[in-house]
């Protein structure tokens, strides 16, 4: 039994995933009054997106879809709050109301952003293509064969042949 590959976008799923996820996981921690994470706090935010991208990028195919997408979103907002409450951070390890909606929003957001810009992919990527290598142009398979015309009298196109068509300077 073969596995089953990832989809063609899944490169793209993965990357805006965990982009996503660390982009709005600082902004909503922001939002929600959190505070801005420090370097240490930072620094495990960002190994812990890169993983939930990069995990996101090899579920099969037939898992993509909206749900799947606020799935991993959630699972990766809840991953990177936890990141963030690791190190010496201000508050619990349960979000407040304001937080957790904050969270929500985003992910459900960046979930319809992502699978938008799936569903886009193929047909821009076609367009650009087609824009890169230019229109096809039908090549001609008939072709008419070059048959020079002979002169009636050889001597007289060997005269035609020598006789110079340059008249002498003009002058200036």
């Amino acid at each position: 039994m073969s596995p089953a590959r990832p989809a063609t976008t899944a490169t793209l799923r993965g990357s805006a995933v965990g982009a996503l996820v660390a982009g709005l996981a600082v902004a909503a921690h922001g939002i929600g009054g959190g505070g801005l994470p420090e370097s240490a706090a930072l620094t495990l935010l960002l190994v812990t997106c890169g993983g939930v991208g990069a995990i996101t990028a090899q579920t099969p195919a037939r898992f993509h879809g909206r749900l799947a997408l606020v799935g991993a979103l959630g699972a990766g907002q809840v991953a990177a709050h936890f990141a963030l409450t690791l190190t010496s951070h201000v508050h619990s390890a349960v979000p407040a109301a304001p937080m957790l909606a904050a969270h929500a929003v985003a992910t459900v957001v960046c979930a319809l952003l992502i699978a938008n810009a799936e569903r886009l992919y193929g047909p821009l990527v076609h367009v650009w293509r087609v824009v890169l290598r230019g229109a096809l142009l039908p090549v001609s398979a008939v072709t008419s064969p070059h048959l020079p015309t002979r002169p009636a009298n050889p001597v007289d196109a060997l005269l035609r042949a020598s006789i110079s068509r340059r008249g002498p300077p003009v002058p200036v």
